[in-house]
């Protein structure tokens, strides 16, 4: 969910850096992490950047698949099945707490606080 509001807010929060670019430079970085990483975690990445996730994410229909699909793989999670109406139907709270968590988190992000 968080996600999706900064994918959709990209221009607002960085105005400097293109999502598109950002996304580059982001993989760049864990892609130096990859080597002594889990092959769990290693395929999962790579699917991800090759899938363009973070910049797919302003799609709401792209968060159903994947929502779906991950209820689909793991029983665990069949609570996710059909969450992002919930997304859908209070969209506007939601982004109210997105503009007060998010930058508080970076905030603590830059301080170490994290």
């Amino acid at each position: 969910m968080w996600d999706h509001f900064l994918s959709h807010h990209w221009d607002r929060i960085s105005p400097d850096m293109p999502l598109s670019e950002f996304v580059r430079y982001a993989h760049a970085q864990v892609a130096t992490i990859l080597p002594d990483s889990p092959p769990r975690f290693v395929n999962l990445n790579e699917y991800m950047w090759s899938e363009r996730w973070l910049e797919r994410y302003e799609d709401m229909a792209f968060i159903q698949r994947v929502l779906n699909g991950m209820a689909s793989r793991r029983p665990r999670l069949d609570a996710l099945r059909d969450s992002w109406q919930d997304l859908d139907t209070h969209y506007d709270k939601l982004e109210q707490q997105f503009w007060l968590f998010y930058p508080r988190m970076m905030a603590q992000a830059k301080n170490r606080e994290l």
